[in-house]
């Protein structure tokens, strides 16, 4: 990475630490000496690649204090890292993780994952992990080589490498997707997810690195020409606003009209703009949108009772008044869209006689963009407004994940496992004894991965139960849903059912 970063980009100094020289305080003075010199408008980048591990602690925020491995004690907690970039002035600082379960730092301050066992108290079968508030790192931009509960490996031959640092370093030299001679972080990170997850699946592993925080307009290679954009670029939940030429904030740039849409605090950092003249690829979004308008809305009855009741039912027509409207947004232009509906067993259905009736929900098509990072909007009846940033390759097809709820209701997506973060269980049952939803479902029983969903709840506390019969005492089980929202947790057990199944 070193070699990488001074071979192309305008860095004034590069320092690395390796091996015994990684302690606390080495890490501290280093930090500390590099915040004297980064000015506000500087580009800072770090790096780090090694191990994280953490542990069960009531002080922290989320009960859990996450560590970065020195090469003796003490270790660097989550709250050390924060203090020590707070002292960092530029609004270009992007802090860089290749390591097991990253993720969870990455994520600004949700808990680094370890492949030990986590911490459960005595006296409990197991634990539920809510997702904390964003506490950590709110002014820079974290990249992290996989998700939180995912390994960061490693490979011989000719890469020799963790394949992230590899494929991210070769992305450094080749990722100017809007080839305009520059290569900015965004347009690193996504290049190097894409081939990160393909190298991965050569050798039967899933990884898959993460961003959070302020990404746009960091440039890491080439020489950028200053261009002011005519449309924000987005990352996270994040809007970025124009910059004028004299340096100050304008007014925020106008959007569609949407009572849904939350208020988005405005950055100063931009992206270089896409061109129309450039190679162009397209855009698959796979959404949980519920295609049907009169599903789910006041939570007592169903879509096949209202159409039961219009005498649609059983009916191959179908009336268009009945279909969402859902308008997506490139860069604050609203573009053409191809609609198609894929079958959901969670969003949208409904349970009659003991079986599930699939609902149907929106995947969206976007062909002919402009190679580049763009910001995504997507806007439909009943969900509040989502936006994002994805990068398109030349010639190549990306493709989103859009998870949302209702207006008015909520969600919880969960995992559970069975003592380790890498050891998800299967057909384990999930009860929630007081339910409000749609379809009456206060039981549910988990996939293959370990996930489970309850959708379409009205918000408050929920009590949520690992088993219905064995009654399996859980920590922290008593879970908030708001509106328009997915609450996400994990349930971490040390007692497993006969008839469940795990990996090991």
């Amino acid at each position: 990475m070193q070699e990488k970063i001074q071979k192309v980009g305008n860095f004034a100094s590069v320092k690395t630490l390796l091996g015994a020289q990684v302690t606390k305080e080495n890490v501290k003075t280093s930090i500390a000496e590099l915040a004297k010199v980064a000015k506000k408008e500087d580009t800072v980048f770090l790096y780090f690649s090694g191990h994280g591990m953490y542990m069960k602690d009531a002080k922290a925020k989320n009960g859990m204090r996450n560590y970065l491995i020195c090469y003796d004690r003490p270790h660097i907690s989550d709250e050390d890292l924060n203090d020590y970039l707070s002292a960092i002035r530029s609004t270009k600082t992007i802090f860089v993780f290749d390591c097991c379960y990253s993720g969870g730092i990455a994520k600004k301050g949700k808990n680094t994952r370890g492949n030990a066992e986590v911490p459960i108290a005595q006296g409990s079968d197991g634990v539920v992990l809510q997702n904390p508030e964003d506490f950590f790192f709110q002014d820079k931009a974290m990249i992290s080589s996989s998700d939180d509960d995912q390994t960061s490996i490693e490979v011989g031959g000719t890469i020799n490498h963790g394949i992230f640092t590899y494929n991210f370093g070769n992305a450094l030299e080749k990722a100017d997707l809007n080839n305009d001679k520059v290569v900015t972080a965004l347009e690193a990170f996504f290049l190097a997810q894409k081939e990160t997850v393909a190298m991965a699946k050569q050798f039967q592993h899933e990884q898959t690195p993460q961003i959070s925080g302020n990404a746009a307009g960091i440039f890491l290679s080439g020489n950028p020409v200053p261009a002011i954009p005519s449309t924000p670029v987005l990352t996270g939940n994040q809007v970025i606003q124009p910059v004028s030429t004299q340096n100050t904030i304008p007014e925020p740039t106008s959007t569609p009209p949407n009572n849904q849409t939350n208020v988005l605090p405005p950055i100063v950092n931009i992206e270089p703009p896409t061109t129309s003249s450039i190679a162009t690829g397209s855009l698959i979004i796979k959404t949980n949108i519920i295609t049907d308008k009169l599903y789910a809305g006041v939570g007592k009855k169903s879509p096949y009772d209202l159409l039961e009741k219009q005498g649609k039912l059983g009916s191959n027509k179908s009336d268009p008044s009945d279909k969402r409207s859902l308008k997506v947004y490139v860069d604050e232009i609203e573009v053409p869209v191809a609609l198609t509906s894929d079958k959901s067993a969670n969003w949208g259905s409904i349970q009659r006689n003991g079986q599930i009736i699939p609902g149907d929900v929106f995947s969206i098509r976007i062909d002919k963009l402009p190679a580049g990072v763009h910001q995504i909007e997507i806007r439909a009846d009943g969900y509040p407004a989502y936006r994002n940033a994805t990068a398109i390759v030349p010639k190549e097809t990306a493709q989103m994940s859009v998870t949302l709820s209702l207006e008015g209701m909520g969600a919880i997506q969960g995992r559970i496992f069975y003592k380790t973060l890498d050891n998800p269980i299967e057909k384990h049952p999930i009860y929630m004894p007081t339910i409000v939803d749609p379809n009456q479902r206060a039981k549910v029983t988990t996939d293959k991965d370990g996930y489970f969903w309850f959708t379409n709840l009205k918000p408050g506390k929920y009590e949520i139960r690992a088993s219905f019969q064995e009654e399996l005492k859980l920590e922290n089980s008593e879970i908030e849903v708001r509106s328009g929202e997915i609450t996400k947790l994990d349930i971490i057990l040390n007692k497993k059912l006969s008839y469940t199944k795990t990996k090991y």
